[in-house]
């Protein structure tokens, strides 16, 4: 997975639009991190938290592996949670 972008990613920026608009899943995690009190506006998150999400995602997108999305010529829920969160 490509964060060639992580170093520019802070939750000082990334906490002002809602999370379902953002599309960087590093600011994700940020947003969500301040949000919830983890780190501050201005902080960036440690690469083991990023690391940590990203395992998570992974988790719950073995799960929709299962899930065929229909119409969608083998691609699966997993699939796309992928894309919305590893990419």
């Amino acid at each position: 997975m490509g964060m060639g972008f992580l170093a520019s990613i802070s939750a000082e920026n990334a906490h002002e639009i809602p999370l379902g608009e953002v599309r960087d899943p590093i600011a994700r995690f940020t947003a969500a991190a301040a949000e919830l009190g983890l780190i501050r506006p201005g902080d960036k998150l440690d690469r083991n938290v990023i690391d940590l999400c990203l395992r998570v995602v992974e988790m719950a997108a073995e799960i929709g592996d299962s899930c065929p999305i229909r119409g969608g010529m083998g691609a699966t829920a997993g699939d796309h949670i992928r894309a919305e969160l590893c990419e």
